[in-house]
């Protein structure tokens, strides 16, 4: 499976999304980045005139995620309109989403720019991210679930906001997933006091891991109900 991340806006959370809900469920596949500015010097990088070479290293992968970022999606959907059908080569397109007001206009245009290329509704999957506990989707996003019905677009992929992410960055959330029993039998023995708060942290952590992971179970099956996801180790 080959899935493009992307919306007009940034900060929606796209490589939250990315890192931590899709790649571990496709088999722990690469994620090719599409950004301006390369920090990292990450060889998978590419910047949005270069959407050709994206999709030729695409070509090379079974399964994979295109991350791509708000700077360069004006370049990548110039590229798209280029070149013949390439919107073809991705089999969903992941348009997520927050709640203020400027990120949702951004989010009706890049799905409204999806359509014009002539991606089929039923590959775009939005994602309504960070949403507080509590709130329902059709309160706090009224404008988009509607344009999103109007098109035949699923509604149901939430994720609430957790700060687990920001606390393990680009960290695998799978990995604090572990036994808190035994992390709290090890904080109760351990005699030094920064050792019982590194261990209580780490309690802490798990816990918010624990709830974010199944969460995250749950958006992939109901994104992608015809999909067996690849096993995410806890």
């Amino acid at each position: 499976m080959k899935v493009a991340v992307l919306n007009n806006s940034g900060n929606v959370g796209k490589t939250t999304v990315a890192r931590h809900l899709l790649a571990p469920r496709m088999g722990n596949c690469p994620i090719l980045f599409v950004e301006t500015i390369n920090e990292g010097g990450d060889a998978s990088q590419f910047k949005g005139r270069d959407f050709r070479q994206v999709l030729i290293e695409l070509a090379l992968l079974d399964s994979a995620v295109v991350d791509i970022g708000s700077s360069n999606i004006e370049s990548v959907f110039a590229q798209l309109h280029r070149l013949h059908d390439a919107h073809e080569d991705f089999d969903f397109y992941v348009v997520p989403t927050v709640s203020s007001q400027k990120q949702q206009r951004d989010t009706v245009n890049t799905l409204n720019a999806l359509l014009e290329i002539g991606v089929e509704t039923s590959r775009i999957k939005l994602v309504f991210n960070m949403v507080e506990p509590g709130d329902k989707v059709a309160d706090v996003f009224p404008d988009l679930v509607a344009v999103a019905k109007a098109n035949g677009m699923s509604t149901e992929a939430v994720i609430h906001s957790n700060e687990v992410y920001p606390l393990i960055g680009t960290r695998d959330l799978a990995e604090n997933v572990v036994n808190i029993a035994a992390l709290k039998e090890l904080a109760a023995k351990a005699t030094d006091q920064d050792e019982k708060r590194k261990l209580a942290t780490a309690v802490s952590i798990a816990r918010l891991a624990t709830g974010a992971k199944a969460e995250l179970d749950s958006v992939f099956q109901a994104m992608f109900p015809a999909v067996v996801p690849a096993a995410v180790s806890a």
